[in-house]
C-alpha cells in the first residue's frame, strides 16, 4: 500500500505562477537562440548590450529543469502516481495534445500555404514521441511513465539515504559533467561513454531533476520566516554566474548547459520561494494549465520557422538594437507569443472537452 512521507498536496497559486514565469523564460531563451539576440548582443563582451544580455539570460537559464523539479515535487506525494495504472490518465492527458498538435500544425501550415509538407514529415506527425517532435515533451512523458518506480524507491528511503542519493547525482550529472567540458580541466577528466546529459537535455538530467524535486517535497520543510532569502540567493547565484562569464572565458561554453550546477541551485531556490507563496487565483491556475500547449505550439519546427523567419525576422537587424527601448520590445514579443499560443491551447482544450461530452452521450445512449 502506498504511504508517502509528504503532507497532502495543496496546489496553491504560487507554484502555478512560477509555471507561467518559467514559460515566459523559455520563450525568452528562444528569442536568444532563434531570434538572434545572442549574436547581436554579444559581439562585444564589454558593451552594455552584452552585459544586459548575460544578466537576463543567466537569470532565465533554468526553466526547463524547474518544470521537471515541479513534476517530481508534486508526483512523489500523489497517490495516483505510485502505479502504472494510476498514471494512465496523466499519460493520456499529455500524449493526446501532443498527437493533436503534431498532426494539426503541419496540416494547418500546408492548408494556408505557409509551409510545404513532405511525406517524411507527414509520417513523423503520427508518432510525436518516437519522432521527437518536441524533445522536452518526449522526456516529460518518459519521466512521467517512470515516476511510479522512482516514487516507490524514494518513499522507502530514509532522509539520510535520499540526501546521499541527491548529492551523488548532483555531482555526477552536474558538477562532473560541467568540469569535463571546460578547458583545461576537460583535458584531465572526462564523462565520455559514462554520462551523456546532452547539455542537460537528456533523460539522465531529467530523472535527476525529478528526484531533486521529490527530495524537496519529502525532506525540505517550508520556511516561514524571511522567505525572500531564497529569491536573494537566486539573484546572487545569477550574478555570480555573470561574473564567471567575464572572468573565466572558457566557462562561456558551458554556461548555457541546463545542468550547470549554478543553474540547478537557482532552480531549487525558485521552487522554494514560490512554494512558500500561499495564495489562490483561478485566473493564474487556468493560465498555468495552458503552459505545455504554449510550448508545443511555438516550439513546433514549422511554427518556429514562421515566428522567427517571417514574423519577427527583424530581430536579426542591428537597427532593432539601436533603440534604447529594445529590451521592452523583446518583453512584448515574449508576452505576445505566450498570449497567442495560450489562446490556441484554450480552444484546443475546449474542443477536447466538447468531444469528451459527445463521446460520453454516445456511450450512454447507443443507437
Amino acid at each position: 500500500m502506498f504511504k508517502s512521507k509528504a503532507a497532502p498536496i495543496v496546489r496553491d497559486s504560487g507554484i502555478e505562477l512560477l509555471r507561467i514565469l518559467l514559460m515566459l523564460q523559455v520563450i525568452f531563451l528562444h528569442v536568444c537562440s532563434y531570434g538572434d539576440y545572442y549574436e547581436m548582443a554579444t559581439k562585444q563582451l564589454s558593451s552594455p548590450h552584452a552585459l544586459l544580455y548575460w544578466v537576463v539570460f543567466l537569470m532565465s537559464r533554468c526553466p526547463v529543469y524547474v518544470y521537471i523539479v515541479i513534476q517530481g515535487y508534486f508526483s512523489v506525494a500523489s497517490k495516483g502516481n505510485q502505479t502504472l495504472r494510476g498514471i494512465v490518465p496523466k499519460v493520456k492527458k499529455t500524449y493526446f495534445p501532443m498527437l493533436f498538435y503534431s498532426l494539426a500544425i503541419p496540416f494547418a501550415m500546408w492548408l494556408f500555404s505557409l509551409s510545404e509538407l513532405s511525406t517524411a514529415d507527414a509520417v513523423r506527425a503520427f508518432f510525436p514521441v518516437l519522432s521527437r517532435q518536441w524533445y522536452f515533451m518526449t522526456l516529460y512523458l518518459i519521466v512521467l511513465i517512470l515516476s511510479p518506480f522512482i516514487n516507490r524507491c524514494l518513499n522507502n528511503l530514509t532522509k539520510k539515504e535520499c540526501t546521499a542519493l541527491v548529492l551523488l547525482l548532483f555531482f555526477i550529472f552536474s558538477v562532473w559533467n560541467m568540469l569535463a567540458h571546460i578547458d583545461p580541466v576537460g583535458e584531465v577528466i572526462s564523462v565520455e561513454k559514462i554520462v551523456s546529459t546532452q547539455e542537460g537535455k537528456g533523460l539522465y538530467g531529467f530523472v535527476f531533476m525529478y528526484i531533486l524535486g521529490a527530495f524537496v517535497r519529502l525532506h525540505v520543510k517550508p520556511y516561514n520566516r524571511c522567505k525572500l532569502r531564497f529569491l536573494a540567493v537566486f539573484v546572487l547565484l545569477g550574478l555570480f554566474n555573470v561574473a564567471l562569464v567575464y572572468l573565466w572565458p572558457e566557462y562561456r561554453d558551458v554556461v548555457s548547459f541546463n545542468d550547470n550546477p549554478i543553474s540547478v541551485l537557482q532552480g531549487v531556490c525558485l521552487l522554494l520561494f514560490f512554494r512558500d507563496m500561499h495564495f489562490k487565483s483561478r485566473v493564474i491556475n487556468a493560465i498555468a494549465a495552458l503552459n505545455l500547449g504554449v510550448y508545443m505550439i511555438h516550439e513546433h519546427k514549422l511554427v518556429r520557422n514562421l515566428i522567427w523567419e517571417k514574423i519577427f525576422n527583424f530581430m536579426g537587424e542591428p537597427a532593432f538594437y539601436a533603440s534604447p527601448l529594445y529590451p521592452f520590445a523583446i518583453l512584448l514579443i515574449c508576452i505576445t507569443i505566450f498570449a497567442c499560443c495560450a489562446l490556441i491551447e484554450q480552444l484546443r482544450a475546449w474542443l477536447f472537452t466538447l468531444c469528451g461530452k459527445i463521446r460520453g452521450k454516445i456511450l450512454r445512449n447507443p443507437a
